[in-house]
């Protein structure tokens, strides 16, 4: 399973704050699993010196990036 790093990036001048490992089957999925956790600050994913993606903060006040496929609840009941 691929190893990942993903890298907290301070708001304003770019430079790394934080990083955590992130194991994942592949890129889409290791992708997949930053957009739905949401993040106050930008991130980037990197797997080894490859840079796989980039993510912008969740908008203020957002408890989580809502997932397209899924219909929010006043469409669902109708």
């Amino acid at each position: 399973m691929p190893e990942y790093r993903l890298y907290k990036l301070h708001p304003d001048h770019g430079h790394i704050t934080a990083a955590e490992e992130l194991h994942a089957a592949d890129d889409h999925e290791a992708l997949h699993a930053i957009h739905s956790l949401g993040h106050d600050v930008p991130v980037e994913l990197w797997s080894g010196r490859r840079k796989i993606g980039q993510v912008a903060p969740a908008p203020q006040g957002a408890a989580f990036w809502p997932n397209p496929l899924i219909k929010p609840l006043d469409e669902a009941l109708g």
